[in-house]
């Protein structure tokens, strides 16, 4: 079923669809809500839309009505008529489980089957409005929404509708919507419903919320877990992802964890947790930082603790074999996840709803290189400040010539020419729509006398018997988060120690102090963030100072006891000092084992 949902199922639809992404509900509701506060803008209105326990309120004749329609087999319809209907339920009363009955409508939720099956029913509902819209004259669309004939955004249960903030219209959503609930069950739960009404709406107002029955919300609203503004994101509109990471942090208050084991955490769950957000908005960098700090205490000091960093984090985000730990700049993931939405912009990506809104209504007479309007959300204003970044992280490669803008593509080296050679459609007589296949002819550059020189002296090579084509410059040539990241952190030579670290059957809590001993950062008592009441080594009876060279080659006690590990484990360590030594391990295949478990057995955390 999930292979043939994308030919079923419109694309105002994105739950369990493949191809299909949550992001782009959120992307397109922020931009069809922006400016929403202010007045000299049409009058619109949003209903978030609450259906009352959609997935238990399902009628089964419905639902195989709805597969019937679609032209399922008849034996898959029967299979799935014995799934939902043969089900019995039990309740749990004072602890003890009693009885079976069974179920008369409804969904299972859990059950893998359950979201796809619920996708259909929806999309029936989504037929039925419009061809409610299309034989109602009255409807009025929501401002920017006529051409795509969008009315609505669903994810599964979670629904918004779009119209005009004019009566008649609300009119054909409600009636529609209590058509669909006499059909399938699907009932809307005015209580927990609500409509936002643009502040251009003044007169209409009251008369609206009297017919609907509705709350009257007021941006910020949370959708699908984030909020949607009519202006920037605030700090404290971030909360709520803030709450999420020190409940997290407020779970592992008991738990006594290693270095390793912190940090294990740290990429697996806190570095994930923003990674929602941070596809669908540039965060502001005042909630990074705090999320990158409550990391970095995380990591040296617990989930309670406090004091100073051992290593600037600056150099613990930095890849593992440049020296660090590997755990991502939170700000440089978030930039590279919006780098994505720039990507599929680009591409054209079909599955988009999105995708198809931003050519429609902002890139109608530009390219994403070239459009600089001031309209559109805060968030599409910040998507745009990244396109440098963009630029350097893509390769044009011109093939006929069909698909590429003359003057708007950044198939030239010098970019796009309409900004750099902005008098060029003006002397060469090519408008600015112009696409490059009109100035190529049998593999041929064909440019009017009159274009510049310059430019033509720098012209790249083509391929006329392919496709025109644009690389990501990566070895696939197509996006990947990790490429992207890259593209935005500066990188720096890898370490000569790197193999030290990694491998089959090294164990991390080892490898972590090795990397503190690496970066002399173990806690003698010369370092800062060390209690002591003087920088002697205990060990010498305070005679001299302990610090890191002296803790491994110039302590008796150390001496000693290294010699007799040499002896026992026929181990040569051939240097006396730190550097040296370290690169003689680096290149020594039989020292990194032994180094690991020299260094791991005194200092563990």
């Amino acid at each position: 079923m999930q292979r043939v949902l994308p030919l079923l199922i419109d694309y105002s639809q994105n739950a369990f669809v493949p191809g299909r992404s949550i992001i782009d509900n959120v992307l397109l509701a922020q931009e069809l809500m922006a400016g929403y506060n202010q007045r000299r803008l049409p009058q619109r209105c949003t209903l978030k839309v609450d259906i009352q326990k959609a997935y238990d309120s399902v009628e089964w004749d419905f639902l195989l009505e709805v597969l019937r329609l679609f032209n399922f087999p008849h034996q898959f319809i029967t299979l799935i008529n014995q799934c939902v209907s043969t089900a019995s339920f039990s309740v749990s009363l004072n602890g003890s489980i009693h009885g079976f009955f069974k179920g008369g409508r409804g969904l299972r939720q859990g059950d893998p089957m359950s979201p796809y099956l619920f996708v259909l029913v929806m999309e029936i509902w989504n037929s039925l409005l419009r061809f409610r819209i299309r034989n109602a004259p009255e409807f009025q669309y929501h401002w920017k929404c006529k051409e795509l004939g969008l009315t609505n955004l669903c994810f599964a249960d979670d629904v918004l509708l779009f119209c005009k903030a004019h009566l008649p219209s609300i009119k054909v959503l409600t009636n529609t919507l209590t058509e669909f609930a006499t059909l399938s069950g699907l009932k809307v739960n005015p209580a927990k419903s609500q409509i936002i009404l643009s502040s251009s709406v003044q007169q209409e107002r009251q008369q609206i919320l009297e017919y609907l029955g509705f709350h009257e919300g007021s941006l910020p609203i949370r959708y699908l877990g984030i909020p949607l503004t009519s202006s920037r994101l605030t700090i404290a509109d971030c909360r709520p992802l803030i709450d999420k990471v020190d409940a997290r942090l407020a779970g592992w208050n008991n738990q006594n964890l290693s270095y390793a084991g912190r940090l294990q955490l740290i990429k697996s769950v806190l570095s994930t947790l923003n990674t929602y957000w941070a596809s669908a908005f540039i965060l502001p960098k005042g909630i990074l930082k705090s999320l990158e700090k409550k990391m970095r205490r995380f990591l040296w000091h617990g989930s309670s603790g406090s004091g100073i960093a051992k290593v600037a984090w600056v150099q613990v985000c930095k890849p593992k074999e440049e020296g660090g730990l590997g755990i991502s700049s939170l700000i440089a993931t978030n930039q590279a996840l919006m780098l994505k939405q720039l990507w599929r912009i680009l591409q054209h990506d079909g599955n988009s709803i999105w995708v198809d809104w931003v050519y429609r209504y902002r890139l109608r007479h530009s390219t994403i290189w070239t459009f600089n309007g001031t309209t559109g959300s805060w968030g599409w204003k910040k998507l745009l400040k990244l396109r440098p970044l963009l630029r350097s992280g893509v390769t044009y490669k011109i093939g006929d010539g069909s698909s590429f803008n003359l003057w708007q593509d950044v198939w030239h080296e010098r970019g796009p020419l309409c900004l750099t050679y902005p008098q060029g459609p003006r002397i060469t007589g090519l408008p600015l729509t112009t696409l490059l296949s009109s100035v190529l002819q049998r593999n041929q550059w064909c440019w009017p006398a009159s274009i510049d020189a310059e430019i033509v002296a720098q012209l790249p090579p083509t391929d006329p018997t392919a496709a025109d084509t644009i690389y990501w410059n990566s070895s696939s040539g197509t996006y990947s988060l990790k490429s992207a990241v890259s593209l935005i952190q500066p990188s720096t030579p890898r370490v000569l120690w790197y193999g030290l670290l990694q491998g089959k059957f090294k164990v991390p809590r080892h490898g972590f102090v090795l990397w503190l001993a690496i970066m002399e950062k173990l806690s003698t008592m010369d370092k800062p963030w060390v209690p002591r009441a003087e920088n002697g080594c205990v060990l010498c009876d305070g005679h001299f100072n302990e610090t890191h060279e002296h803790l491994f080659f110039n302590c008796w006690y150390s001496k000693r006891c290294l010699s007799i590990l040499k002896s026992k484990i026929r181990f040569h360590w051939p240097y006396s000092e730190w550097q040296r030594g370290l690169i003689w391990a680096s290149k020594n295949g039989e020292a990194t084992t032994l180094l690991m478990r020299l260094f791991g057995l005194p200092w563990q955390p």
